[in-house]
């Protein structure tokens, strides 16, 4: 696990919060950060260590995600795999600590867990229901421009139209948005899903092409996970909805979400010449060809 809590000596600026949130007056602060590969971030979120126990605390630096974040974890039930949220006021989130690891190096078990959290999501918001689509026709939106930067890749350009004409009539159902191995938190039992800023009603290979596109052997993809990892965690998806379409389409949805997300990360060098083709760009390119040449 990347994933250390940095002491905070100054936690002047969290305490009317706390005290306002939850009437939690005395307290320690540890602010999560990640160290992993290339990586080195701190985060606006905070476990809070009190005489009650612990809780997590976390700053929206944006409203509508704070608001999205919000409206999401009012509607989810009790059951689902996600953190219970304790309060909420003026871009702060107080929700319960989730003790466990990250699932950035996978484990059999962990890929397991996460198809099987993944799977009590989507069953309980079917795919294909009649869902609000702002947020899916803004997806198709971003990924019309996307086409833009291929013009000089032919084969690539080819297999992205099937990809959109597939988005635009792919089934829609709740989905994480930033849906990554990070953000699953493994106990050994069950994997919660955390960080739902960027939640809506979305076609629902989504999530399924981002936990899967940046994962590989080894670097540059940022995050550890075997092909038979990926092959756990789709069959395990897979049989584990409620409702589902069928196996063939399931597969061919996914390799197109992954493509997808592939091209997201080229596009950045497409769209600049100058700049460096390094090492991510040959491990993206690959990857987005092979699966270009698979799909056309």
């Amino acid at each position: 696990m990347s994933i250390r809590l940095e002491r905070m000596e100054d936690t002047s600026e969290l305490s009317e919060v706390l005290f306002d949130l939850a009437g939690i007056g005395e307290f320690e602060a540890y602010r999560f950060c990640d160290e992993f590969e290339t990586v080195n971030k701190q985060y606006d979120v905070f476990k809070i260590v009190h005489d009650g126990g612990a809780c997590v605390l976390k700053r929206f630096d944006n409203m509508k995600r704070f608001e999205a974040e919000k409206a999401i974890c009012e509607l989810l039930s009790a059951d689902l795999p996600v953190p219970r949220v304790i309060a909420c006021k003026d871009g702060y989130m107080l929700t319960e600590f989730i003790e466990g690891s990250d699932l950035k190096v996978m484990t059999d078990e962990g890929a397991l867990a996460a198809a099987r959290s993944v799977s009590s999501i989507f069953n309980a918001f079917p795919l294909g229901r009649d869902y609000d689509r702002t947020n899916a026709d803004e997806e198709i939106s971003y990924r019309e421009k996307r086409l833009i930067s291929l013009e000089n890749e032919p084969v690539l350009h080819k297999a992205y139209e099937l990809f959109l004409q597939r988005f635009k009539l792919m089934p829609l159902t709740l989905a994480n948005g930033d849906f990554l191995p990070i953000n699953c938190i493994y106990n050994g039992e069950t994997a919660v899903i955390i960080d739902w800023e960027y939640v809506g009603f979305m076609q629902y290979a989504l999530d399924l092409g981002r936990f899967l596109a940046h994962s590989g052997d080894s670097s540059p993809f940022l995050y550890r996970m075997s092909e038979k990892q990926k092959a756990i965690f789709v069959q395990t998806l897979y049989d584990s909805l409620n409702e589902k379409p069928e196996k063939a389409m399931f597969e061919r949805d996914i390799k197109l979400a992954v493509f997808d997300e592939c091209v997201m990360v080229l596009r950045s060098y497409f769209d600049d010449p100058t700049k460096q083709r390094s090492g991510e760009f040959a491990a993206y390119y690959d990857r987005a060809l092979a699966l270009a040449n698979e799909l056309v």
